[in-house]
């Protein structure tokens, strides 16, 4: 400990802090940055360093070497608590990640499920022959002119049919997709 400094009269706090920041403060900041890679990240750490500094100053050690030694350890501690910190948080982040994921999933499947009653029940409530014929276009892939063979009917009633089944499908499916 440095008694002699701090408890003579002369002796003042800010200018000898400002003397050893001077001093120290290029060397921290490099060692800093190496060990993080990231030069705006080694200054940040380096202030929250010499706070630390600051509020232990009666602590420091008298040499010279020894004080940027253990500006150092300061240095390399407020480092790790960083990553730790960012650990912390990336750890949150994933696992809020893999919860939106499986809720996204389940809402999803929750919507697909709900569309296909909509689609199956506004069919099965069709007259017969729209429901036959929608039916055939889509689920067997006849074209209208296929189905109108096979039906005995008019190309233009297929459509006709079909048209009205696609309206009310859409009409009931954008009322579910309002909601959501």
């Amino acid at each position: 400990m440095r008694s002699n400094n701090i408890n003579s009269t002369s002796y003042d706090p800010e200018i000898y802090f400002d003397r050893l920041f001077k001093s120290t403060y290029p060397n921290t900041v490099a060692y800093l940055e190496k060990i993080s890679n990231n030069k705006e990240l080694a200054r940040d750490l380096a202030q929250e360093a010499y706070l630390k500094v600051w509020q232990k100053l009666e602590l420091l050690p008298e040499r010279e070497e020894e004080m940027l030694r253990y500006i150092l350890i300061i240095s390399r501690n407020c480092f790790l608590d960083h990553l730790k910190l960012v650990l912390k948080e990336k750890k949150q982040q994933d696992a809020y990640a893999t919860v939106y994921i499986e809720t996204s999933a389940v809402i999803n499947h929750m919507e697909v499920k709900e569309q296909q009653q909509i689609i199956d029940h506004t069919i099965n409530t069709q007259e017969e022959a729209a429901r036959r014929f929608y039916l055939l276009n889509r689920e067997e892939g006849l074209t209208y002119k296929e189905i109108a063979l096979q039906e005995g009917v008019s190309e233009k009633t297929v459509e006709r049919y079909i048209g009205r089944v696609l309206r009310t499908l859409r009409t009931r499916l954008a009322t579910l997709l309002f909601l959501w």
